[in-house]
């Protein structure tokens, strides 16, 4: 074996023996030639990428609201609702809840509307391309016995709403953590996401801090910022169409809500 494929090979080693950090900086190396005569070494070239984080390119205000620093892609995912009832009137298998997002001062409009058992984390429901000094907030709510109940938003007071990013503590017992939030929750009962994301969490069934079902645990939001539009889950781009198989997707122009976001444009 070459000097030059040996040390090819140690790379590869050293390469699939390191864990993954989000916050590492990523990249690659090559060498220039690939293959060199002993006594003799090949140029190395790196090309590094320092991660960003969300503090860069937004402010999370104290109420949960996101104000942007620049132009950036917004995705939106729900990854989890909890609600229960405490009536004999409803079964609380049977409960829809709703969550709507907030552009700036515009009105809500609605990202999903469904039951617990509904929810599909790993498809966006929103994804959209927000300008500089914009901002966004989210509001949620739930049919109790045939009504709606009171929607809180990140500005109804009483911290109903709350946005955490990568190593805020959340405010729950660990061993009380819903399924759909374990993945993350680290074993410190610290948030583990993105450097790019936010978890927003929402109390909906009791405004009394002190009560036992106060743990934010009724609906759960994953936001990601991105430089590059990203990708709702189903194949489709930001436009609502899959460029690979253009069929039933339905979304309108680059830069506004892909309205087909639930819609699997593959089948």
């Amino acid at each position: 074996m070459t000097i030059g494929a040996a040390f090819a090979l140690n790379i590869a080693i050293q390469a699939q023996s390191l864990k993954y950090n989000m916050f590492t900086p990523a990249g690659e190396l090559s060498a220039t030639p690939k293959i060199v005569q002993s006594g003799t070494y090949p140029t190395l070239n790196w090309k590094v990428t320092y991660p960003s984080n969300i503090g860069n390119v937004a402010i999370v205000n104290a109420q949960g609201e996101i104000f942007l620093k620049k132009d950036i892609y917004v995705g939106v995912s729900v990854i989890g609702t909890g609600i229960t009832s405490d009536t004999p009137i409803q079964n609380k298998n049977d409960i829809y809840s709703e969550i709507r997002i907030r552009e700036g001062n515009s009105n809500y409009q609605r990202l999903f509307y469904a039951l617990n058992e509904d929810v599909t984390p790993q498809y966006s429901s929103y994804i959209k391309k927000l300008d500089r000094n914009s901002s966004f907030g989210f509001g949620a709510r739930f049919v109790k016995d045939g009504e709606w109940t009171p929607f809180y938003t990140n500005n109804s007071g009483n911290h109903q709403v709350i946005t955490l990013t990568h190593g805020q503590e959340i405010p729950v017992h660990q061993e009380n953590i819903a399924e759909f939030l374990k993945p993350y929750i680290d074993s410190t009962n610290k948030v583990n996401i993105g450097p790019m994301s936010a978890l927003m969490l929402f109390e909906l069934g009791t405004t009394n801090h002190a009560h036992s079902a106060f743990d934010y645990q009724d609906a759960a939001i994953l936001v990601k910022l991105s430089n590059k539009h990203q990708n709702n889950g189903h194949g489709n781009n930001l436009d609502g169409v899959d460029s690979s198989n253009p069929s039933n997707g339905n979304g309108g122009p680059n830069g506004t809500v892909d309205p087909s976001g639930g819609v699997d444009d593959e089948k």
